[in-house]
């Protein structure tokens, strides 16, 4: 199978780039990347530069399901094989390629609508279902990753989230070849996070020069891991990580064999890649800290965009006001502050740092009269259906108390609940409620909820968001809220407080305050690092959270005036921040030097 080819007589070089995205989130957005895909495909900056988008991933095609659902809610079908779908005659392409790797092939479109953003954009899809496949072929394509790049894929082929990406990798390469033109060729491709990385590698041992490739780091796994496995998370692992740089010593050499790991086994061989972009400093740094081969490969920083929904006074007002009606129902009276946190449920949350920094704000509070609440927004449960939250709300108070047990707490959410808990139990001007949900409505969260409120008011009507995560990468939820003038708490190892300083050019803001976790009491070297104990790092952590608290207290509103003055500071910031000149300043540099074959 060689690359799709047409006539160059009667064609004329396209100047747009033709980007490929291999992720699992081609069709449903479920964290960073979706977003990431979303903010990017909707720019204008973007659309202006690109002539073509293709998300590429994988799909169940054995499952049964309206033909037309498979590319989700605002996707449309063009072709299918196993459902006879062929709208656009691409069946001579693509059959040979289904026939050689044994695999199903779903092709179509998908279009992008923000709401309370005029924004739209459109990007093709192309699915793989790789259930099955030609083992033949596939144990080939494992072999030279083997030989060529030291990946032993037998370590790994019993977990799916390695072997699907691996099986998809080749077909996914001819597929793209049959449907990218000649003049809409180099085709760009980005292996978002590991699940690209095969897929990548295919190009870069097949493509020659019909291919360029860009590894997407939306985190480095091998770092994340490691932070959240040691009991001195952060504290332990930055200072670990700058001694070990300083003494030339490389991840391995300070952690050990980490080859256990996939995921580490596939990144640390990211600088195969044309490019390598990072979503955060650090992150570039964790890269940078892998393996010596990336000693010589700059790293391009290309922080994600930040919403920059354009929000008034009376907005905020009207948003917060009916938060407040909620919390008052929940709670019995109406807290002065409101502050959430919304969050995946993975121990990288830091969930305790809020249960810190509210332990601080209760004994202020006391001396000032003012109540607050802290709402956590998260789900290890996936979207419960409307009935059970109904159930859950009528029978025992649901979100305000919780029992075990689907439909209510599963997985992390049981400790967050025991957090949640043990606070409100010695707290009296604050008190914590777990939202253990996925979304903000009337049908997701109860009859209790104001019935027009959505979760842009859960945003806009926020004082505080909390976000002091002891690994992430960049943290675009953490900073949602700050074009509507909530103050943002983040960490300095959060990757968009590099890009707080460079909008702010280093000058400090009332919107967002940054916690230093990393900050030593006490000079340690490596092997007492090492050693760090959690009762270490909480005794370390202790200070920040009352500098946290103190900080807090100085820059809360406490009148419409004042929120006010925080919105139109948090609108000023965000234009900063948006999408689109992080397409204009950051990303289309990179796009213009790979795709003149120039390098790292």
């Amino acid at each position: 199978m060689t690359p799709h080819k047409s006539n160059p007589k009667s064609e004329i070089r396209n100047p747009k780039y033709t980007l490929a995205h291999v992720t699992h989130e081609a069709v449903e957005k479920i964290g960073g990347i979706g977003t990431v895909l979303e903010g990017l495909i909707t720019s204008p900056v973007y659309q202006k530069a690109v002539g073509r988008t293709i998300l590429v991933g994988p799909c169940a095609t054995g499952v049964h399901a309206d033909p037309q659902s498979r590319l989700g809610e605002h996707g449309k079908v063009l072709y299918s094989g196993v459902d006879g779908i062929d709208e656009l005659g691409l069946g001579p392409r693509l059959h040979p390629i289904e026939w050689a790797f044994d695999v199903s092939i779903v092709y179509g479109t998908r279009t992008y609508d923000i709401p309370g953003d005029n924004r739209t954009g459109e990007a093709e899809v192309l699915l793989i279902d790789v259930f099955k496949i030609n083992r033949d072929r596939l144990g080939v394509f494992k072999h030279r990753l083997f030989e060529t790049l030291g990946v032993d894929s037998m370590r790994y082929e019993s977990g799916w989230d390695f072997e699907e990406y691996v099986r998809i990798a080749e077909p996914a390469f001819y597929a793209l070849s049959a449907l990218v033109r000649r003049t809409e060729l180099p085709c760009i491709l980005f292996a978002h996070e590991f699940m690209g990385l095969p897929t990548a590698f295919k190009a870069h041992l097949d493509g020659g020069g019909q291919f360029r490739t860009i590894f997407h780091a939306h985190e480095c796994a091998t770092a994340r891991a490691l932070v959240e496995n040691h009991p001195g998370h952060d504290t332990a692992f930055y200072n670990i990580m700058k001694q070990a740089r300083e003494r030339g010593l490389y991840a391995e050499q300070v952690f050990g064999d980490l080859s256990h790991m996939f995921r580490h086994a596939l990144v640390r061989q990211a600088h195969t890649c044309d490019a390598i972009v990072a979503v955060g400093d650090d992150t570039a740094r964790e890269i940078h800290f892998l393996d010596q081969h990336f000693d010589h490969h700059h790293i391009d920083l290309v922080y994600n965009g930040v919403p920059a929904m354009k929000v008034t006074e009376t907005q905020k007002k009207k948003s917060r006001k009916l938060l407040g009606d909620y919390a008052e129902t929940l709670l019995g009276h109406r807290p002065d502050v409101l502050m959430t946190h919304v969050m995946r449920p993975v121990i990288s949350k830091a969930l305790w740092r809020d249960m810190q920094v509210c332990h601080e704000l209760d004994a202020k509070f006391g001396e000032t009269g003012q109540t607050g609440v802290l709402i956590i927004l998260t789900s290890a449960g996936g979207t419960r259906r409307p009935r059970d939250v109904q159930s859950m709300e009528k029978e025992y108070g649901w979100p305000r108390d919780h029992r075990y047990g689907y439909p209510d707490l599963v997985g992390p959410e049981v400790d967050f609940h025991h957090m949640a808990e043990a606070f409100n139990a010695g707290h009296e001007r604050i008190q914590v409620v777990l939202v253990n949900q996925f979304g903000w409505s009337a049908d997701c969260i109860g009859d209790r909820l104001p019935k027009k409120m959505n979760i842009a008011d859960l945003r806009i009507g926020a004082d505080v968001e909390f976000g002091a995560a002891c690994y992430e990468p960049f943290g675009i939820s953490p900073l949602e809220p700050l074009c509507a003038g909530a103050v943002c708490v983040i960490s300095n190892v959060c990757g968009c407080a590099g890009f707080v300083a460079e909008a702010t050019e280093g000058r400090d803001t009332d919107n967002v305050i940054i916690a230093d976790y990393t900050q030593l009491d006490v000079p340690r070297d490596l092997d007492a690092l090492m050693a760090m104990t959690g009762e270490e790092r909480s005794a370390i952590e202790a200070p920040v959270s009352a500098w946290v608290a103190d900080e807090l207290m100085r820059r809360l509103p406490t009148n419409d005036k004042q929120r006010g003055e925080l919105v139109k500071s948090g609108q000023k910031l965000v234009k900063k921040m948006g999408w689109d000149a992080v397409m204009r300043d950051k990303l289309l540099p990179v796009l213009e030097r790979v795709s003149n074959g120039k390098s790292h």
